[in-house]
């Protein structure tokens, strides 16, 4: 009688939010999938951006951490006993699943390491004081860890996290994305419904962000648009989120309609469908522009306040540009046109 399989390591990944912390940490998961075959990956994360994690080629299981919508629930008593009870049937779920290895990347007390501890698993990994975000973090973790100081990217620095995994040749870090085919049909259909076509070049501008610090202004968009409108085969797409169409229209407002588009996509794998088949993306410090540089198309980050080198796009398709005062205004229309031109004239990666 043959032995049955050895139960392969589970292994939990907090990180909650948000697009773009979802973005960086998928190297983390798709280097454990390489490195133990036999691991079971379950991804914590919150309702939105869960749906980077469902059907992902290197995500076996994602649990949803609804804390957005319990915080809304507050307001009401009836609100409240709903957020319990969901809480305590987590609770319950995390701890039947027996996992075996917490992986704390968020590193926020009140959140994930909070949950990591809950997990009950033996090795909680986290990083040490001096780099995670909040230092009680380190409270609730077993392993802490010092990035390599050659370590600058965020993407790098989390890799350091499944060293004491005994995983330390990772190799280039891989981004994988879901196929999202709905997405992918709405997205050509939306093309074609615009006029697009195959041999026109589509740069895709990402105005928004979370903070008010690092927005680029909007009439600085609207003239990098202009700009680039000199080329005949150039289209713009401003692309944004529910709620942001009024800065979409803004930065939109006196150009060409014919060639410069506005959309809200709804549905996060529409926005990803779009910007897939980009040939150049240039935005904020913003989810989106990170999905770019997952989707390996040329990305152009703009950046004041924090630091392009830690947090900008990654990898080859990346770049970025950094203010030298720290304020999104004195980013010049002149620099990142000319760092536009570079980008759509290269080779792609």
């Amino acid at each position: 009688m043959s032995e049955a399989p050895a139960r392969g390591r589970r292994i939990a990944i907090l990180r909650l939010t948000s697009l773009g912390d979802v973005i960086h940490t998928l190297p983390v998961a798709a280097a454990i999938r390489q490195h133990d075959p036999n691991a079971h990956i379950i991804w914590l994360a919150e309702e939105r951006e869960h749906v980077l994690l469902q059907n992902n080629p290197v995500v076996d299981e994602v649990v949803i951490v609804p804390l957005r919508r319990w915080r809304a629930q507050l307001h009401s008593l009836m609100g409240v006993r709903q957020a319990a009870r969901e809480w305590r049937e987590m609770v319950r779920d995390l701890r039947a699943r027996k996992i075996d290895v917490a992986l704390d990347v968020q590193g926020l007390p009140q959140k994930t390491s909070l949950l990591a501890w809950l997990t009950r698993a033996p090795m909680r990994i986290g990083f040490d004081r001096p780099h995670v975000r909040h230092p009680a973090a380190a409270l609730f973790t077993t392993v802490h860890v010092a990035p390599p100081p050659e370590a600058r990217h965020i993407v790098d620095q989390n890799l350091a996290l499944i060293g004491p995994l005994g995983m330390h040749q990772i190799g280039a870090p891989q981004f994988p994305l879901p196929a999202f085919p709905d997405a992918e049909r709405r997205a050509d259909e939306w093309r074609r419904a615009h006029g697009i076509e195959a041999h026109q070049r589509v740069v895709v501008l990402l105005p928004s962000t979370r903070r008010a610090t690092k927005f680029w202004p909007a009439a600085s968009f609207r003239e990098l648009a202009r700009r680039l409108l000199a080329d005949p085969a150039v289209r713009i797409v401003v692309l944004g989120g529910p709620g942001e169409d009024a800065l979409l229209a803004e930065v939109r407002d006196t150009l060409p309609p014919d060639r410069a588009l506005a959309w809200a996509p709804d549905p996060i794998p529409d926005l990803v469908a779009i910007i897939r088949h980009a040939h150049l993306a240039i935005g904020n410090d913003t989810g989106p522009l990170h999905i770019a540089a997952a989707c390996q198309v040329p990305a152009i980050g703009l950046f004041g306040p924090t630091s392009g080198a830690r947090n900008g796009p990654y990898g080859a398709a990346g770049t970025f540009i950094q203010s030298a005062t720290g304020q999104m205004e004195d980013i010049s229309v002149e620099e990142v046109v000319a760092a536009a031109g570079r980008a759509l004239t290269e080779p792609a990666p």
